[in-house]
């Protein structure tokens, strides 16, 4: 396995070293091609400047002489060409030998000289007023004679491609190393806080931003998994202690006071024996509070699924509830908006239970003389239910903390007898039925409870009233609905 520095380096590289290798060649076919153009030009202005000196010199001298174009002699000799003059009836005037060209070439260029088999001759008529005066044939080595200036100036510049090219490697290397570090480094350092997650170093932070958007995103969501992972580290700590806790009190009051009995130092008197079944039906309650935790879990809560009359659930359950407050000197004040209806899509024993536990956890922690309200409102799209409280209140750094299984704020609230599990199961019935939940409180002032649920609208569903009877999942039924927005207090 290799770094992610090293990768980056190398695919980098490789992908210039070929785009440069790819724009070489093509510079180099393109100019050798737009070259031999340049030599074909040349050549082909060469030839007619022959052929036209060869007609200046008979038109002067009215007659081919042995010195008619001799002066293009040093010329072809230099340029490694040869030139031959013909009478029109193509017999020779004068000629070039071009072994003596092949000798030459040997001398200077013995590995490379030319051969015979190369020579190549071209003819060319010579004409005055339309007339075949002669003829001059040039013959040459190769279909192209480049010059030593020419074959300089080619060379020249197929050298400045090459450094150029090689510098161009060298600059785009440092570029590669330098973007190759300036990626890697960060994702380095997200990679070792991961590690040291994984490794159980739960305070584990990677500090130090990025200017890379993924990069960034990826630090953002390591940082926020390591503050989740010792939160719930946390709360598993807490959960394992107050779990302890719940089950080692009633067992603790049941075996004391059992082996007091068969010991003979109490009596077993019906008002003891009730406070024992008290402890007993207190077990009961939290392994029943436990059993529908592990249903929410395992995703096999089932519900039976009805339109619901909103104000008529709370007409109920304000009712059932004015004894207990009365009882306690709380006063409890209910709220409807009137003139609308408040239909909702869920199931009646859940939504029941929701409101039931949110009322009884407000009378718990609400003094003598206080006020609890309960508080029925809708817009166009959603129902609200608000249970507000004059109770001791919820600091804030608890509030995200509240619906966490057993979570307690403080030591005062676990003098109030309860198993720590019930708004954990309020969220997840609400959420079953498709809804959501929102706490908000001031300590010394009470607290507020919000819950939103989509408010009914007919032909929504063909499960208004189900024939069968058969009980049915509500996440079936909400899954094809938008999620609601978080309720606002």
């Amino acid at each position: 396995m290799r770094t992610i520095k090293y990768k980056l380096t190398v695919a980098i590289s490789i992908s210039a070293l070929l785009s440069l290798l790819i724009a070489y060649i093509v510079i180099n076919l393109t100019l050798n091609a737009r070259f031999n153009d340049y030599l074909q030009v040349n050549q082909t202005k060469r030839d007619d400047r022959i052929i036209a000196t060869f007609r200046d010199n008979y038109m002067r001298d009215d007659r081919w002489t042995i010195t008619s174009g001799k002066s293009l002699e040093r010329e072809a000799e230099a340029s490694n060409f040869t030139i031959s003059l013909l009478n029109w009836d193509k017999s020779v005037i004068w000629a070039m030998d071009p072994l003596k060209l092949v000798d030459k070439e040997r001398e200077i260029n013995p590995e490379g000289a030319f051969t015979m088999e190369q020579y190549v001759p071209y003819e060319y008529p010579i004409k005055s007023e339309n007339q075949i005066i002669g003829y001059v044939v040039i013959g040459q080595f190769s279909p192209l004679v480049i010059s030593t200036e020419d074959e300089n100036f080619l060379n020249s510049i197929t050298m400045s491609i090459l450094i150029s090219a090689f510098l161009a490697v060298f600059i785009i290397l440092l570029i590669a190393l330098f973007v190759a570090r300036q990626l890697s480094e960060p994702i380095e350092r997200i990679s070792h806080t991961a590690y040291s997650l994984s490794m159980g170093e739960l305070t584990a932070r990677e500090h130090q931003e990025a200017d890379v958007i993924e990069i960034e995103t990826l630090r953002n969501s390591i940082n926020s998994l390591g503050e989740k992972l010792d939160r719930q580290d946390m709360l598993r700590k807490r959960l394992i202690t107050d779990v302890s806790h719940e089950l080692r009190n009633p067992l603790n009051v049941l075996q004391t006071n059992l082996e007091a009995i068969i010991d003979g130092i109490l009596t077993a008197s019906p008002e003891r024996l009730q406070s024992l079944n008290s402890e007993v039906i207190r077990f009961g309650k939290l392994l029943d509070n436990l059993n529908i935790l592990k249903q929410f879990e395992a995703e096999s809560m089932v519900s039976r699924i009805i339109v619901l009359n909103m104000e008529e659930v709370l007409q109920d359950i304000y009712h059932n509830f004015q004894g207990l407050c009365k009882e306690k000197a709380i006063k409890l004040k209910y709220i409807v908006q009137r003139n609308t209806s408040f239909e909702i899509l869920g199931d009646k024993h859940s939504i029941y239970q929701v409101v039931n536990n949110l009322l009884h956890n407000a009378i718990k922690f609400t003094p003598r003389n206080g006020m609890i309200t309960l508080k029925l409102s809708r817009d166009d799209r959603f129902c609200y239910i608000r249970i507000k409280d004059t109770g001791i209140g919820i600091p804030k750094e608890d509030l995200p903390n509240v619906f966490e299984r057993f979570y307690r704020v403080d030591k005062s609230r676990e003098m109030v007898e309860g198993s720590g599990i019930g708004l954990t199961i309020v969220k997840n019935f609400v959420k079953l039925n498709g809804g959501s939940i929102e706490v908000s409180s001031t300590v010394g002032k009470g607290s507020t409870f919000t819950i939103k649920f989509r408010v009914y609208e007919i032909g929504e569903t063909d499960l208004k009233n189900p024939s069968n009877g058969e009980a049915l999942s509500l996440n079936n039924i909400h899954e094809n609905l938008p999620p609601p927005e978080e309720p606002t207090t």
